[in-house]
């Protein structure tokens, strides 16, 4: 059998009456008969994109008079061949008009398909009865059989994958160019409705075959196992223990439950507004109890119930990276530095453009004020090689005086004893040249 071609027997039943019906089984009809053997060849094997193809549908039994099949595709279309005794329900169903007698013991449909212009697959599915032949429902079988394959292009096997855990059920297998949506390209999940079930996990001590081994909780460690007095497993340090590779009745193998004396308290439980350590992670009513205020103010409640909110006072704004007067804004305020600083990283720092520009400039001052032809911030020299480093004479021969209205008063007062020091020493050296003359 080619890799394009996969056919799979399901137990199912089909009428095999005269005009026959589109039924995918039929509970209490055609019993008593051996369940017939059922095979579905194509040719071309190996078809192109939008090209015939020859479906043959094989009926094989022991007691085998005559056969009937009801025949579906998902995609392309289906024709009737002349003299199969077969009609269409639409272009994608087909079933037989009457009973077709048996030769040797087999019975033999065949049905044209035109594949679709595009590549894909195709998956053709055939319920079919043997009857014996008496006009009667008993003493026939039924079953059921499906193939897939590809067309316009080699084709690889994919699997339906239920739970999307990479793996699909080996039973449902579908050939096409690309993989489906719902498959994958691994089979062998022995439970493909849990995600947790499949060849590639571990193997824990549950109860079932996790890792599709057909082996339960094998190859597992002896491990300590914690008493678990409240049953909501998990254990407690302070409790007996026992060494075992899976836990007793009575034991968890974890020991981090705060409250073994309740079952809703553990480390997966849900935190809620009860004053209780609810998920023992060593705090009470976290992010469940009411929040109120923005910014400093910002208060959690200090109770459950609504309304026992109340957010904190505001406090003036300062050059600290936090929303001191709660307003949703921080270090917005200006004025927070002294002259010539910003805030810009919640540090109040010279040389970073917190100052106020002035209405022209010669200079290129960074942080402080601009004057008419310098800097008093600490930015770059001006066009005349004069440095800003906190008050700049005027290149012009300005007094620094000039900008005594723009200073505070502590800086007035340390500007008059720089100019006193100058001053002092200005004298000193003039008459230590007087008296080496």
């Amino acid at each position: 059998m080619s890799l394009a071609l996969l056919t799979t027997l399901v137990a199912s039943e089909a009428h095999a009456r005269r005009g026959g019906t589109a039924v995918e089984g039929c509970n209490g009809c055609h019993t008593g008969g051996a369940a017939p053997t059922i095979t579905i060849d194509h040719s071309p094997e190996s078809p192109a994109a939008g090209e015939a193809v020859t479906l043959q549908v094989t009926i094989q039994a022991a007691n085998i008079n005559a056969g009937g099949i009801y025949l579906r595709t998902g995609t392309g279309r289906l024709a009737p061949i002349d003299g199969q005794g077969t009609h269409l329900i639409d272009d994608r169903q087909l079933v037989h008009s009457a009973p077709k007698r048996a030769s040797g013991g087999v019975v033999r449909f065949d049905a044209q398909w035109i594949a679709p212009g595009a590549p894909g697959g195709v998956v053709v599915e055939v319920w079919a009865v043997a009857a014996n032949g008496d006009n009667g429902s008993r003493g026939d079988g039924a079953s059921a059989a499906s193939a897939a394959f590809a067309y316009g292009c080699e084709g690889t096997t994919y699997y339906l994958d239920r739970d999307g855990d990479g793996y699909g059920d080996s039973g449902v297998p579908r050939v096409d160019c690309a993989q489906p949506a719902d498959y994958a390209p691994r089979a062998g999940d022995c439970d493909d409705y849990s995600v947790d079930i499949h060849p590639d996990q571990d193997e824990a001590c549950n109860g079932r075959d996790d890792d599709c081994d057909g082996q339960i909780d094998e190859d597992l460690a002896v491990t300590t196992q914690y008493e678990d007095s409240d049953g909501d497993g998990y254990g407690s340090l302070f409790g007996a223990t026992v060494e075992a590779k899976c836990p007793p009745d009575g034991y968890a193998p974890s020991s981090n439950d705060c409250n073994d004396r309740s079952p809703d308290v553990h480390p997966d439980a849900a935190e809620t507004c009860n004053l209780v350590d609810d998920d023992c992670d060593g705090r009470v009513d976290e992010g469940v109890r009411e929040v109120c205020g923005v910014g400093m103010c910002a208060r959690e409640a200090i109770a459950c119930t609504p309304g026992s909110c109340t957010p904190g006072e505001p406090s003036p704004e300062t050059c600290n990276a936090l929303d001191d007067d709660c307003d949703g804004e921080t270090d917005e305020d200006p004025g927070l530095c002294a002259p010539g600083e910003g805030c810009p990283n919640g540090t109040c720092s010279s040389g970073t453009g917190g100052g106020t520009p002035g209405s022209t400039s010669a200079g290129s001052g960074g942080a402080g004020t601009t004057g008419a032809s310098g800097a008093t911030g600490g930015g770059a020299p001006d066009e005349k090689g004069d440095s800003g480093g906190g008050c700049a004479v005027d290149p012009r021969g300005g007094s620094p005086w000039r900008l005594l209205p723009l200073l505070s008063p502590l800086a007035l007062l340390a500007l008059r004893r720089r100019r006193r020091a100058f001053a002092d020493v200005k004298a000193y050296r003039s008459s230590r040249g007087s008296r080496a003359e």
